[in-house]
């Protein structure tokens, strides 16, 4: 890889130089060249490997957003997108991809568990999402390995999933099948203002161009330059148990924590959320209490071999949602802060950021802006 060393003129920049080059990254990246310009991505690591990598994969506008208003459209909008997308990834009609639309099974065991199971409820009826009530038979008959206790199950139909990592392959292919330069290893220290451009500069590097769209995720606020920005790391872990069968092939979710059919015969449990700074390992605490939750919700799987334990950082921003705005008259992008639903987001964020590239739009949507964070700032 060659980038223009410290002090010297870039020459021929791009239209848009995208820091980070996860599933954000990269769907921005692959709807930009496609609409014309000219893209190149700076990615610290090798593209799609941390959180993009590191997700389950779903794609869950009710259970993330069940309070309504714009985030819940937005996440709604991003999961219709995602049959076509996948085409527009892929290059062809089909299930190239793990999309599964079984829905999401939603089970209590405790009175806690219980009254989440009732506000979802409600809340898929408010918002228009189909809700159905699954007797106990049923949802034996679906997942045989669920505790005995259960008190009741629902159906999400409109919960999907899909394979995250087979998207980030095939993603990341796309982008440099259409010509992008993604420049791996390349960590961004910050950004300097020269005459009309923006320069971005490593640690013996800098690179120029007209626009910088900012998709680092959890390390977003550490690039140099960008100013106030809210966005923390928060550690997640998921366990695969292999040789699950079940009929069911969507996901079960338990309170807080989920089980996540992956291929044929795999059950991935997560995910832990932990405020431990940008320490992304997995851990036997994390591992402890994952396997808490599969003793309390399929004690029959117990016993079972543990095939991979991981985690990865997701950017966190104060109230959960991404933050999509500009700074320097348009000429720095943010599109970060997705924190549990970058896979989800993904294609919906590359069609805002396009649009306002592109002049669609005269703005960014004005819920999603940084200055909703001015009180913290200040």
């Amino acid at each position: 890889m060659v980038l223009e060393p410290l002090g010297a003129l870039a020459m021929n920049h791009p239209d848009i130089l995208i820091i980070g080059g996860g599933i954000i990254g990269l769907a921005c990246a692959l709807r930009l060249t496609r609409e014309g310009l000219s893209v190149e991505i700076l990615e610290k690591g090798e593209p799609a490997r941390g959180a993009t990598w590191a997700a389950a994969g779903m794609l869950a506008p009710l259970t993330e957003a069940a309070d309504g208003g714009p985030f819940f459209e937005a996440c709604r909008q991003a999961r219709d997108a995602w049959p076509s997308w996948i085409d527009e990834i892929t290059g062809r009609k089909g299930r190239a991809i793990e999309l599964d639309t079984s829905g999401t099974l939603v089970v209590a065991f405790s009175e806690d568990e219980l009254e989440v199971v009732e506000e979802l409820t409600h809340a898929a009826r408010r918002l228009g999402e189909p809700v159905e009530e699954i007797d106990a038979a049923e949802a034996y008959r679906l997942v045989p390995d669920l505790a005995p206790e259960m008190k009741r199950a629902i159906l999400l139909a409109g919960e999907h999933r899909v394979d995250n990592r087979a998207v980030a392959r095939a993603l990341t292919a796309a982008v440099e099948r259409e010509g992008v330069q993604i420049r791996r290893y390349s960590a961004v220290d910050h950004l300097e203002l020269r005459g009309d451009a923006v320069c971005v500069v490593g640690d013996s590097w800098r690179r120029e161009a007209d626009r910088i769209l900012l998709t680092a995720g959890a390390w977003s606020a550490r690039v140099g330059g960008v100013g106030f920005l809210p966005i923390r790391p928060v550690r997640g872990q998921i366990l695969r148990i292999d040789g699950v069968q079940w009929s069911w092939d969507g996901v079960v979710r338990c309170g807080e924590l989920y089980a996540v059919r992956r291929g044929a015969d795999a059950l991935l449990v997560g995910a832990t959320v932990e405020e431990v700074g940008y320490s992304d390992h997995a851990t036997s605490a994390g591992l402890a209490e994952l396997a808490r939750f599969v003793d309390h919700a399929f004690p029959s799987l117990s016993g079972r071999r543990v095939g991979d334990l991981w985690s990865g950082l997701r950017p966190g921003t104060p109230d959960g949602r991404p933050i999509l705005d500009e700074m320097l008259d348009g000429r720095i992008l943010l599109a970060v802060g997705h924190y549990r639903n970058g896979i989800l987001l993904a294609p919906w964020t590359a069609e805002k950021v396009a649009d306002r590239l592109l002049g669609r739009t005269p703005s960014l949507p004005s819920e999603f802006s940084l200055g909703r964070f001015q009180a913290i700032r200040d």
